[in-house]
């Protein structure tokens, strides 16, 4: 999940599984005189935190098999959707529980009952946006009755584990509900759309997300042997937690077949192949979401200015609870307002209004069970011009050999799309857009004559070099991303040459650890390296490589780091001074020195198990990592993780792929980490479609 933390000044990337605003909640302390302030109320009739049934009747029939390979990854076979969905829940259940409820009761807005009061912050957020109302409301009625079918079978099947294993499970959390399943979809999909970042901007913090990274490549035709394509999907993610990728194959009898990764929570595949189709997705940065800072009435701070008159917000109330010593449940009667420009927030004495293209649709669930059943590349992208999923780049391949690039965001017409990409500060109604105008001439490139696609968190029109920069147009009502990634220059580096690409070395490019002279951090070290000879002298005899026994790659990287942790936030490049401060501190921490080896510093653990690694920040072997004092190192959090590798050639299709830890997520499991040495070693796993 996603938070909005400012980085420890010790750490290079550093992960936490809470979000945090400021919001306009009474807040509550220790003191009797913040108790009065609050009109608390007891609830009366149990000490039991969140009363619920302990044994949940599953009413409905579901025919599913679950056979499992050598890895211990689940292939799921149904009659229907139905039985394969309710396969998921199981399966899920029993190899990632913990991860699985650990935000149900974020999804819920009862944070702050089960986690305390430090956490209502987020209830407040759930109930300003009227989630579960409009789950009722809207998404009910949005869905095909499939979907709405198939999200009660997931949960059944979270239950049924419940029912069968009471001793492993939580059982205040149960049942879970076709509800909670809807509810976390959208609210995860709120957060990976940009939700996060823009309350950071009002709260003046660093978003300390997960990184917003991935890669994506395709090519075919002149750039391969023999006319081959591959595929690489290679979605960067934490490497454990509720939004770490799991593993799975599912095959029903109605079509729904495929095989990829998803998270805890949900029964659809995110990314992977099915028989005809492969897809990877990537981060963007689609302008989905607008805050608008109001004007206040001095003499009445329930109104605010709309086109040159004061009007009054739609104030709603309602009680939150919480816990107090662990079983004392209390609730607070708090306000909710309401503007035309959308639900409102107050900050440091500040009003703002959110507005988010997603607010009202719940599709995206549909949209991804779509794409799931692509049959080619040009399918998939007709089913995503429907703009049910509101962001991702996509980068696709399919069994002809066809690939395509497509940039995907619901992204409404604005009048001044530039202007709405920081906090804008208006009264007029001409602001407000509309959810239904949104632009509909997008970035896409399919089969390039350049015969190759990359897609590495950069600018659309930077995912084939030279070649798409030809294609660059201006569009007054939509500010495409500007930035480029030192993983986008090496690979139009690497792509770019003469050279024909054969699957070998195609898997080389994956794994490549190496930075670009070319790219922003590497221009920063450069301009820093006057007021040190240590950075001049690294920058002499460095081959910007992070392998194994690099002896000289330890400072440039900490440095390059911090550059990088700033301009994902928005900020100025730090001063050396500041860069040269953290990394003498995260080094120290964990007792190294800056020359040594590179197999020394970088790693990578499971349970008790710690394995060198190559690859570092914004690197194609992409390894963010915290210091760690047991291996002494800075180990590896998050980045590349499981990923696939898809080859179409004249003897037929070949499937590799590797996890970054295991398939279960119990530590008592063979699977907990039998992956996690190959995967340091950069080694593959073939993959067979079905069992």
């Amino acid at each position: 999940f996603i938070n909005t933390n400012c980085l420890p000044s010790n750490t290079i990337f550093h992960y936490r599984k809470k979000v945090i605003i400021s919001v306009m909640i009474k807040r509550i302390s220790s003191t009797d005189s913040c108790f009065l302030a609050l009109s608390l109320f007891l609830i009366l009739g149990s000490c039991s935190l969140v009363e619920r049934n302990p044994s949940y009747e599953i009413n409905a029939q579901y025919n599913v098999s679950i056979n499992r390979d050598f890895w211990g990854i689940p292939y799921i076979k149904g009659q229907t959707d139905q039985d394969v969905a309710y396969g998921i829940g199981l399966v899920h259940a029993e190899d990632a529980y913990e991860d699985l409820v650990e935000l149900m009761p974020l999804y819920r807005g009862e944070n702050a009952i089960y986690n305390g009061l430090k956490d209502i912050d987020t209830d407040y957020l759930v109930r300003l946006l009227k989630i579960h109302a409009k789950v009722k409301d809207l998404g009910k009625n949005q869905l095909s009755q499939n979907i709405l079918a198939m999200a009660q079978a997931y949960a059944d099947g979270v239950n049924m584990y419940a029912n069968q294993h009471p001793d492993k499970v939580d059982l205040s959390m149960h049942p879970i509900t076709q509800d909670d399943v809807i509810a976390g979809s959208y609210i995860q999909h709120l957060f990976f759309a940009g939700l996060n970042g823009e309350l950071a901007q009002i709260n003046k913090q660093d978003d300390a997300s997960i990184p917003t990274g991935s890669n994506a490549i395709a090519i075919n035709s002149s750039k391969t042997e023999l006319g081959s394509s591959y595929l690489l999907i290679n979605s960067h993610q934490p490497l454990s937690g509720p939004v770490g990728w799991y593993e799975l194959n599912i095959e029903s009898k109605s079509g729904w077949n495929a095989h990829g990764g998803n998270f805890p929570g949900s029964f659809q595949i995110n990314i992977g192949f099915n028989k005809d189709i492969g897809w990877g997705a990537t981060v963007n940065r689609p302008d989905v979401l607008d805050i608008y800072e109001l004007t206040i009435n001095p003499n009445d701070t329930n109104q605010y200015l709309l086109d040159g008159k004061w009007v009054s917000f739609d104030i709603e109330e309602d009680y939150l609870a919480f816990k107090l010593f662990g079983f004392l449940k209390l609730k607070t009667k708090q306000k909710f307002r309401y503007s035309k420009f959308g639900p409102v927030l107050e900050m440091n004495g500040k009003y703002y209004a959110l507005k988010h293209i997603n607010e009202n649709s719940f599709n995206e669930i549909e949209g991804w069970y779509e794409i799931n059943n692509a049959n080619n590349v040009y399918e998939f992208g007709q089913l995503l011009e429907k703009r049910k999923i509101p962001s991702f780049n996509f980068v696709v391949m399919d069994s002809k050999r066809n690939i395509g690039y497509f940039y995907n965001g619901r992204i409404p017409m604005r009048l001044d799309a530039a202007k709405a990409r920081q906090i804008i500060k208006s009264s007029s109604s001409k602001d407000i857009w509309d959810e239904k105008q949104l632009v509909d001439e997008l970035p896409k490139f399919i089969n390039p004559l350049n015969g190759w696609i990359q897609s590495t968190n950069q600018s659309p029109f930077s995912v084939m070099g030279e070649h798409s920069l030809k294609t660059k147009k201006v569009n007054k009502y939509v500010d495409f991303e500007k930035r480029l990634t030192n993983r986008s220059y090496v690979a139009n580096e690497l792509l770019s040459t003469e050279e024909v690409i054969s699957l070998k070395r195609f898997i080389e490019i994956k794994f490549d650890h190496t930075y670009s002279k070319n790219s922003r951090q590497y221009q920063y070290l450069q301009s820093i390296s006057k007021y040190d000879k240590d950075i001049e002298s690294i920058i002499e005899n460095w081959d910007k490589k992070t392998d194994f026994k690099n002896t000289a790659a330890g400072l440039g990287m900490c440095l390059m780091a911090q550059e990088w942790i700033s301009e994902m936030n928005s900020n100025p490049a730090p001063s050396y001074d500041s860069a040269k401060q953290k990394c003498d501190s995260i080094f120290n921490k964990i007792n190294r020195k800056f020359s040594d080896p590179w197999e020394k510093i970088n790693t990578i653990s499971r349970g008790s198990r710690t394995y060198p690694i190559q690859g570092s920040v914004d690197t194609l072997r992409a390894v963010y990592g915290s210091p760690k004092l047991i291996t002494k190192s800075l180990d590896m959090t998050g980045g590349d993780g499981l990923f696939f590798i898809i080859a179409e050639e004249d003897v037929g299709k070949t499937i590799y792929g590797m996890h970054n830890y295991g398939s279960s997520r119990n530590k008592s499991s063979v699977h907990y980490s039998d992956q996690t040495y190959l995967f340091s070693q950069e080694a593959l796993r073939f993959i067979p479609e079905s069992l």
